[in-house]
């Protein structure tokens, strides 16, 4: 009987030879070409008589593709040859002008019956060709065709014999453990998780080569296109060069980190992290990182949804909880030669476990812990095994340390002037916490550059006139980009706290509505997932009222703990 590994193995390696025939043939007639065109330097000129001269036209549903072909006739020594070869290569393309050029000049000859030319292997006078000129462009584009599907054909080929491995050894664990899946995974099994930094530099480097061998031809084709036949609208070609250097500097950036800090493992003393319950363990690194301000630690409960099929497949990751504490100091047994990071985090019971439901849609955990160093700062990921278990329990004491007994640590106490949050006392009593505008300034300016690029995009297909559909639904998305860039620089708010009720106002300007909820009418006061910006998820903080309202009072906080401590003075009386 066929396994799941086996004919998953199967339909890979289908897959993957359409690719590789596709690719090495495409190779094979660059390479022919190459080889002719080095051998034709030293073959000699020789009149030739044109006798036919046409242009074949083929036109597709997306492109017109072109073909000159010729007949004509030579002597070498004491015999007359004829030949069909025009240039180096066969078959039609549409890259450049050159089967139209030819075919006009080879006309002019055929209708005036002057003696034209043709060079001719002295060693195989049989064979002759008329323009023996490499077409580098032609040749640049085959090239490039050929390394993208050969390496595409290996690549699913290879992948297919890894997968069958894994998921040989993923059954085989299976049927082992049926009631622990934390041990399902090899990268589990032993509570020790490793992060590969040669991985991570391999796949943004492979990326980096393979988008800009796709899009570096553009440089050489567009100037043709736009100045020969005044298509102004292929500038926007242009992005996707400008876009290949963002991702040779974020290959390089990959490498770099991966030589200055090498790998590092995660082991768990908590094996799994437990839903309603604790994850707990530390972080070996490579090297001392030396941070200059402590390390953050980052738990994020995700959910990834692939969508669509072929071309369109795409793959999104929506935060569903995630929570950032900050230590100031390594574990107390000091190591010169590495770092070892403590890790300790409290789960929340309605959290979902780590659930692989199918290839397309799946629940993961992810730990990532950095620190600012001298030069390129450190950072590493871990993906966890989170799960149910007997000793998952529906609530956990606020109070309780997630610090295993074995290593009593505490996490710096969250400051909320860290987060740019005043706190200002009133003459009648209470206090009042201010949230300002621009409290997050890098996420700010981040949308804002994004807004600009945008926008100019946008004005450039109203230039171009490029229709009316995509400025409209390009504007429609641009007006949207404003009014955030614009809410992250000026929404301001201001929580008062008095004995006997809570006064919330604010908005963008701080202008908005205000109001007065008597702590009577309180029923609870909760953190609230707000947007997300990358993988970094923001918390709102609700108050939720007798009659079924829910009322903002704090939006944009950069990490649980911070919401959970705007909770805690809120509730102070």
């Amino acid at each position: 009987m066929l396994t799941k590994s086996s004919r998953g193995l199967g339909c890979l390696i289908l897959f993957g030879l359409p690719f590789l025939a596709g690719g090495l043939f495409v190779g094979y007639l660059a390479s022919r070409s190459l080889v002719t065109w080095y051998e034709a330097r030293d073959w000699v000129e020789t009149p030739a008589h044109i006798l036919q001269a046409d242009l074949e036209v083929n036109r597709g549903s997306d492109s017109t593709t072109y073909q000159v072909t010729a007949g004509y006739e030579y002597s070498w020594g004491n015999q007359t040859y004829t030949s069909e070869r025009v240039g180096l290569g066969s078959g039609s393309d549409n890259v450049g002008s050159f089967h139209q050029d030819r075919h006009a000049e080879l006309s002019r000859y055929q209708s005036s019956g002057d003696s034209f030319r043709c060079f001719v292997d002295p060693d195989d006078p049989t064979e002759a060709i008329l323009f023996r000129e490499m077409r580098w462009g032609l040749f640049a584009l085959m090239a490039v065709f050929s390394l993208l599907f050969t390496g595409a054909g290996v690549g699913i080929m290879a992948a297919g014999f890894w997968g069958s491995r894994k998921v040989a050894e993923q059954e085989h664990l299976e049927i082992q453990h049926p009631e622990a899946p934390w041990h399902w995974k090899s990268d589990w099994r032993d509570g020790r998780i490793q992060t590969s930094g040669r991985v991570q530099f391999l796949f943004p480097l492979i990326f980096a080569l393979l988008w800009n061998l796709i899009s570096t031809p553009l440089l050489f084709l567009l100037p043709r296109e736009v100045l020969d036949n005044g298509n102004k609208l292929a500038l926007i070609g242009l992005v996707f060069p400008l876009i290949g250097l963002g991702l040779i500097v974020w290959a390089a950036r990959a490498f770099i980190h991966w030589k200055k800090f090498g790998d590092s493992v995660f082991e768990m003393s908590t094996f799994p992290g437990v839903v309603g319950g604790p994850l707990a363990g530390r972080i070996l690194t490579s090297v001392d990182i030396q941070p200059i301000s402590g390390f953050d630690l980052t738990l994020s409960s995700i959910h990834r949804v692939t969508t669509g099929s072929g071309k369109n497949r795409s793959t999104s990751e929506r935060v569903q909880w995630q929570e950032i504490r900050h230590i100031d100091r390594e574990t107390l047994d000091y190591d010169p030669t590495r770092s070892s990071i403590p890790v300790a985090f409290t789960i929340p019971y309605e959290a979902e476990p780590t659930e692989e439901r199918s290839s397309d849609d799946e629940t993961l955990w992810r730990l990532e812990v950095t620190a600012e160093t001298a030069g390129i700062d450190f950072s590493a990921q871990f993906e966890v095994p989170v799960f149910r278990t007997t000793e998952s329990r529906p609530e956990v004491a606020a109070e309780e340390s997630p610090w295993p007994a074995e290593e009593p640590q505490e996490y710096v106490q969250v400051d909320l002037s860290r987060e740019n949050i005043g706190k200002d006392w009133l003459p009648e009593g209470g206090f009042a916490l201010s949230f300002p505008p621009a409290r997050h300034k890098g996420a700010a300016l981040g949308l804002t550059l994004f807004t600009l690029l945008w926008s100019g995009f946008t004005a450039l297909l109203i230039h171009l006139d490029a229709g009316l559909l995509f400025p409209i639904i390009f504007g429609f998305f641009n007006v949207l980009l404003l009014f955030g860039a614009l809410d992250l620089w000026l929404e301001s708010r201001r929580v008062e706290c008095r004995p006997e009720e809570l006064v919330l106002s604010g908005g963008i300007l701080g202008i908005g509505r205000t109001r007065h909820i008597p702590r009577s009418a309180i029923t609870a006061i909760k953190p609230v997932r707000g947007m997300q910006s990358g993988k970094k998820l923001y918390y709102r903080v609700t108050v939720e009222t007798a009659d079924g309202k829910s009322h903002v009072a704090a939006t944009k906080l950069s990490n649980l703990s911070i919401a959970k401590r705007v909770i805690e003075e809120m509730t102070l009386t």
